[in-house]
């Protein structure tokens, strides 16, 4: 079915004159023809509509998924907008450009120009759904304190959920004979540090984890006067396993206490074997 530029605009505009204060100014997206511009949105994609047919956007209509590819034939400039499926709405100049200085795209939930019902989205606080998709490496977000509640089983459930089914935002990796660790992301959220794992197992023989220790280090060890190591006792742990067999990969959360790096700091994973000698560290610097 084809959708006039007319009509995206009207539908735009609606949006826009339901909200409260000033619009968003619009960014832009460049495609073309040869190169799919790779866009991930927070959530899955409900629908997405472009308002001219030289500009093609695709994603999983079927299958709910927050991947959806632009592409596009030389032409006018048009526009771009996306309705993801907790309502949402996102909405980007498109214009055609013989060379893509991006292939991928990550779109934060601050992208948003609204929400279906003409809700704005308010400047500094967090919904209570997730806290990963509003965040990125390293960063952390101050909420009012009239916004504040208590974390819930519940809220770390559907953050350590949502950094999972994410992009990697970074990657510390470690390969010891034949087992691999890593740390995939870690995030902060207020007075929580969120850590995601990874542990991928081509040893030929099963590991059974014994304890999985996380280390905050100044210092170096072979200089005892400035050396000094304290271990960060997880506050809820989400889908670790006990044993990660032969040819498996195991990927999941723990949840420490917030605790930042200075410039000769480092962050130490120990990961140790039950009933058995092998282990593996791995450091994460800034």
């Amino acid at each position: 079915m084809k959708i006039s530029v007319k009509l995206v605009l009207f539908f735009f505009v609606s949006i826009s004159s339901l909200s409260a204060g000033q619009p968003k100014v619009l960014d832009t997206l460049y495609a073309n023809e040869q190169m799919n511009l790779a866009l991930f949105f927070p959530s899955e994609i409900r629908q997405g509509i472009v308002g001219s047919e030289d500009f093609a956007f695709t994603y999983n209509r079927e299958k709910g998924q927050s991947l959806g590819l632009l592409k596009a034939v030389k032409g006018e400039a048009s526009n771009l907008l996306v309705i993801t499926v907790d309502g949402k709405v996102y909405s980007y100049i498109v214009r055609y450009a013989e060379k893509l200085s991006e292939l991928n795209r990550f779109i934060s939930l601050a992208e948003s120009i609204g929400n279906e019902n003409g809700r704005m989205p308010s400047a500094g606080i967090v919904e209570k759904d997730s806290v990963y998709d509003k965040l990125d490496e390293n960063d952390s977000l101050e909420i009012p304190t009239a916004e504040k509640e208590s974390v819930s089983k519940d809220f770390l459930t559907k953050s350590c959920n949502s950094m999972l089914a994410g992009p990697e935002r970074m990657r510390k990796t470690k390969r010891k004979k034949g087992m691999t660790l890593a740390v995939a992301n870690r995030v902060y959220y207020e007075d929580l540090l969120f850590v995601q794992y990874e542990i991928t197992n081509k040893s030929g023989i099963d590991f059974d984890i014994d304890s999985m220790e996380f280390s905050k280090v100044q210092g170096s060890n072979r200089k005892k006067s400035s050396y000094q190591q304290s271990t960060m006792e997880p506050i809820y742990t989400h889908g670790m396993p006990e044993k990660v067999r032969h040819g498996d990969t195991a990927r999941f959360v723990r949840v420490y206490e917030k605790n930042t790096l200075g410039d000769s700091e480092k962050f130490v994973v120990l990961l140790r074997e039950d009933k058995g000698s092998r282990e593996i560290g791995l450091t994460v610097r800034q």
